[in-house]
């Protein structure tokens, strides 16, 4: 079942209580997200450069359940997808082990890892940020979704939204490690991730209400909080101006935000959501990844994705494995 972020207050508990390891368990659970969160840091470093198809799919489950709407299920998607891509424009795509990642961020959350990087496909690629969230078992994916919004035309969009490393193909190739040191910083283990997805959730349930959205801000954001986009003007009232400026938009619009999932590992929050409106059914695929200091949201970074009317593996692009595809999209490949 889908949960709407406009479906009261008792959302964040009823959320926070659905991700937070229960007493019993909380000893295994911490256990598993340290484990995932080495396994996806040593995936994000063969990522990094020059990884093959064979490095890469050592990591797949051969039963892997494919969320992303051009990659078919199995150990194989990927590759399937991206020899195919190659295969049709050689000239933008170089082979996989030239491509380039940086990693920006790690989160791990029990079973739950994600992964928000930078990838240049070629040396002439501007590259796409990746939001990837994997379900890991035994070590193995699982299931996977992603949100990918390309790099803007903006002089400071790759700065804004990437912490202003490793921003061209070169510049990302002599960066180093960033699988071991992502360039947004490490999450700080020593912050309570309980109370950090408590307090994002409150601020997301304020903010979608208009009546209370100068409140949000004031309430939980930082003096000094900085939303990565680079068309957002800078500081408090730039961000109400923003959203205010929005607001008619989507109440005309009746919009509709339905948490899928939400990712807590000390001061990082990941919040993957689904945003549908009446003109819009289909809708859009967001993650939102907030840092939280003494208590107050201090950055945010945000990626989004218009819904495709197809998918490959006839997977939801943001549900469950038995979620049903979204309204006006039918299993199979892109029609061109």
């Amino acid at each position: 079942m889908r949960k709407s972020l406009l479906a009261g207050v008792g959302l964040s508990l009823a959320l926070s209580a659905c991700n937070a390891p229960s007493a019993e368990t909380e000893s295994a659970g911490s256990t598993l997200t340290d484990t995932n969160r080495a396994r996806i840091t040593e995936y994000a470093r063969l990522r990094q450069v020059g990884a093959t198809h064979e490095e890469m799919e050592q990591f797949n489950s051969a039963a892997r359940i494919e969320h992303n709407p051009e990659i078919p299920d199995g150990i194989e998607g990927d590759r399937t997808f991206l020899e195919a891509r190659r295969e049709a424009a050689p000239d933008k795509y170089d082979p996989l082990d030239k491509y380039v990642n940086v990693t920006h961020s790690i989160l791990a959350d029990g079973e739950f890892v994600a992964v928000k990087s930078h990838l240049f496909v070629s040396p002439s690629d501007r590259g796409r940020i990746f939001f990837d969230i994997w379900r890991l078992k035994d070590g193995q994916i699982a299931e996977h979704w992603d949100v990918i919004e390309p790099v803007g035309p903006e002089a400071d969009a790759l700065a804004v939204m990437s912490c202003g490393v490793g921003i061209t193909y070169e510049a990302a190739k002599a960066v180093g490690n960033t699988a071991e040191n992502p360039s947004c910083g490490k999450a700080d283990l020593s912050v309570d991730s309980e109370a950090s997805r408590k307090l994002v959730l409150a601020y997301l349930e304020a903010s979608m209400d208009p009546a209370r959205l100068t409140d949000a801000v004031q309430t939980y954001l930082a003096p000094d909080f900085a939303l990565h986009r680079p068309n957002v003007p800078a500081g408090h009232q730039g961000l109400l101006d923003y959203l205010k400026a929005r607001t008619a938009q989507r109440k005309e619009e009746n919009r509709r935000h339905h948490v899928q999932r939400v990712l807590a590992d000390g001061d990082l929050v990941l919040v993957h959501r689904w945003v549908t409106s009446d003109t819009d059914p289909r809708g859009v695929a967001y993650a939102d990844l907030f840092r939280v200091k003494n208590g107050k949201i201090i950055d945010h970074w945000d990626l989004a994705q218009p819904v495709p009317p197809f998918s490959v593996a006839g997977r939801s692009m943001t549900g469950g494995a038995d979620t049903p595809l979204e309204p006006n999209r039918v299993k199979g490949p892109a029609q061109h």
